[in-house]
């Protein structure tokens, strides 16, 4: 079915006008037996991926840049996430007038930066799809950036930025990542020093000649014509497909081996529990064994007799799951936990060893393989019905391994996956000298005066309540001597 799908539509291509010669199928994939998954070269700066749903009256329209947080040189880190605030907010408008265009005609927008792309996504009914390319061509031709933009938009990333500050799960987070990619003061939103000094025509060069120059990806799904689709898009950008595309800065930079096999940690004086993450570098999507890797975060998620359970039902820790975390070029098996005072890092380390020598040397039951294969592609077809999250997956597969359609490719390897892989890819990957383990933890409290007057208080009450009821007992057995001697 797809292979008829696909040859239909390159004939179609072929034998119609000639403004279809400048774009190309490279493949499609099934994501059910409705909805099938187009990929297409538009240039060789941008490629695009349409998806026909005729269910609901309305179509998403999603860009991505394959440039993040990730790939910005060290402490400049941040203007990425500031263009991603003015291409979202501004574009090629005055203040305001983007949003009120897209209310106007009924639309929603959204964008985010990640640690190796950004995101821009618009929401319309299914007639204004040239609205949606106008807005994203505008913005990426004539993108406005002046002095009065830049103040404003200082002040909003700076609020956001002192609002993240005291996050427990943020601090770990950035300073795990500045470990994996060897970067100090890791942060998406960038250092604050660093952005209070960003001018409004620096950034506009950074965005010419950097951000600008990056290989992107346009997701288009719902109730859209692909004929139409294609023509529009190859109209939009066709004056771009000879310029050069701009690789990331750190390329070939990452991951940091020399973090490999050691702990770190750090304290915060704004915790109520300890934070554990405990990761290993384990292929990217594309590689047989992600597959393998997924179906292994979920066996020992399980609610009874896995890693989670085993930690959690014995109060050792507040919080605690296994994640497969997809990065550019690798992904982290990680272990996440929120500590009790009373739970120290090694002993969480000790019970996530021994449970992954007990795989090791025990196996999975076939039982325990299909249920956890089952969980995963159950939660991959819902993705496939809900048009953010599959774009989603398109893009982080397009900026991660340049090929978006190597989601719905995994199943083919969730499907192959067998029960001796499990315990092979615990011994290859899962092993102390290919992990990184970082903890975020309470200062060691230094005792005060109050506290020693409240020591030596407490123990000079009890001496004295003890030195009394002795010598009551001596008075009381003077008395009773006299009286019957």
């Amino acid at each position: 079915m797809k292979k008829i799908y696909a040859l239909i539509s390159f004939l179609v291509c072929v034998l119609s006008a000639g403004s279809c010669a400048a774009y190309r199928l490279v493949g499609t994939e099934a994501l059910s037996e409705e909805l099938i998954a187009q990929h297409y070269t538009i240039n060789p700066k941008l490629d695009a991926v349409i998806v026909v749903d005729r269910t609901i009256p309305t179509f998403e329209y999603h860009t991505y840049y394959s440039a993040g947080s990730a790939d910005e040189v060290e402490g400049q880190q941040g203007r990425i996430h500031f263009l991603e605030h003015i291409l979202a907010g501004i574009g090629s408008h005055g203040p305001g007038e983007l949003n009120q265009i897209i209310a106007d005609n009924k639309g929603e927008q959204r964008a985010f930066t990640n640690y190796h792309f950004s995101r821009f996504i618009l929401r319309f009914p299914k007639d204004k799809f040239d609205l949606a390319v106008e807005i994203d061509s505008n913005r990426f031709y004539n993108i406005v950036i002046n002095e009065e933009i830049i103040q404003k938009e200082k002040k909003i990333i700076l609020t956001e930025k002192s609002r993240n500050a005291t996050n427990p799960n943020r601090i770990l987070s950035h300073y795990f990542l500045s470990l994996i990619y060897k970067k100090k003061n890791f942060s998406i939103l960038g250092d604050g020093a660093f952005i209070k000094q960003i001018e409004s025509d620096d950034l506009k060069v950074y965005y010419e000649n950097f951000l600008r120059l990056q290989k992107r990806l346009i997701v288009v799904i719902g109730d859209v014509d692909v004929d139409q689709v294609l023509m529009k898009l190859d109209e939009a950008y066709s004056n771009v497909k000879d310029q050069k595309t701009r690789q990331s800065h750190s390329d070939h930079q990452y991951p940091n081996s020399k973090v490999l096999g050691k702990k770190f940690n750090i304290t915060s004086k704004n915790l109520s529990v300890s934070k554990f993450w405990k990761g290993w570098y384990t292929p990217c999507l594309g590689h047989r064994d992600y597959a393998g890797l997924l179906i292994l975060t979920h066996i020992l998620n399980k609610s009874t007799n896995s890693l989670k359970s085993s930690v959690v039902d014995f109060g050792l820790a507040k919080a605690f799951t296994t994640e497969l975390h997809q990065l550019k070029g690798f992904s982290l098996m990680s272990c996440v936990a929120n500590l009790p005072p009373d739970t120290s890092v090694d002993t969480i380390e000790a019970i996530i060893q021994a449970k992954l020598e007990r795989i090791k040397s025990q196996g999975i039951s076939g039982e325990e393989l299909n249920g956890a294969r089952n969980q995963q592609l159950k939660k991959m077809y819902s993705k496939f019905y809900d048009a953010s999250s599959i774009a989603h997956s398109f893009g982080q597969s397009f900026a991660h391994a340049n090929d978006p359609l190597l989601y719905p490719k995994l199943i083919k390897d969730i499907e192959s996956i067998s029960k001796k892989d499990i315990p092979r890819i615990i011994n290859q990957y899962l092993t102390t000298d290919n992990s990184v383990t970082a903890s975020l933890t309470l200062p060691t409290r230094s005792k005060s005066f109050g506290y020693y007057l409240l020591f030596y208080g407490t123990i000079a009450i009890i001496l004295f309540f003890f030195v009394s009821l002795a010598w009551l007992l001596i008075w009381t057995t003077r008395r009773l001597y006299r009286k019957f001697s």
